[in-house]
């Protein structure tokens, strides 16, 4: 089974994250993977106020849960200082893959652009070619190995590098480190600092949808044929 690595679908291993640098009030919605076509609700919001001089960064994490055929969050509105992040998780395994819609153009899981990030737990050993499902050039390799734990010393190294996320930081359509290896439950955090909205996408996603969308005209022509 592969390990699905989409930023623009997020799971049970997946977050998203995006730091807000100005004041306001930012809108926005958790619907399944596609949901933004057909509504343009946004329920909840991250409100941000000026930072105080003595207040350090801080990171806020927001918890989504399904709920009927979409989803909610334990907090409707976040307050929050300019400069902080938020992540939304949804720690539900049975969930369907879902978006953050926001309403402003940096502000969404669909399109990583400036000050977000997309971190993603690998569980299956393998290697990860991703790129930009959006068209950029932005490209990598995630190398994932099963650890060895053929003893207890070994079983508690493994445990304790769980505990250790790799790092990707993305500049324009530059990735750094562009291949990087891990073993199989650690985290990579790939953090978008200046982008053109990308996305963080298995290359065998990819494939795996072009080759339905092409299946679609042959399919068309066949039907036609047989009339």
């Amino acid at each position: 089974m592969i390990d699905s690595l989409d930023s623009r679908a997020l799971r049970l291993t997946d977050c998203y994250a995006q730091r807000f640098m100005k004041a306001g009030t930012y809108q926005y919605n958790v619907l399944p993977v596609g949901g933004h076509h057909v509504t343009v609700e946004r329920p909840f919001a991250v409100k941000v106020k000026e930072r105080s001089a003595q207040t350090r960064l801080t990171q806020h994490q927001i918890v989504v849960t399904p709920e009927g055929n979409g989803f909610r969050v334990d907090r409707i509105e976040v307050m929050i200082e300019a400069g902080d992040l938020v992540l939304w998780n949804c720690p539900d395994p049975k969930a369907m893959p879902y978006t953050v819609i926001g309403d402003k153009d940096f502000f969404g899981s669909q399109r990583l652009l400036n000050e977000s990030g997309y971190s993603h737990a690998f569980g299956s050993a393998g290697e990860y070619h991703w790129k930009d499902a959006h068209g950029s050039s932005v490209a990598g390799v995630v190398r994932v190995k099963n650890p060895e734990c053929k003893t207890e010393a070994e079983f508690r190294r493994w445990h304790e590098s769980l505990t250790k996320g790799t790092l990707v930081m993305i500049a324009g359509e530059r990735a750094e480190p562009r291949e990087i290896d891990i073993v199989t439950g650690q985290t990579v955090f790939f953090a978008i600092a200046k982008g053109p909205g990308i996305s963080i996408t298995d290359q065998r996603v990819l494939a795996r949808q072009d080759g339905k969308l092409e299946s679609r005209p042959a399919r068309a022509a066949s039907a036609r044929s047989r009339k």
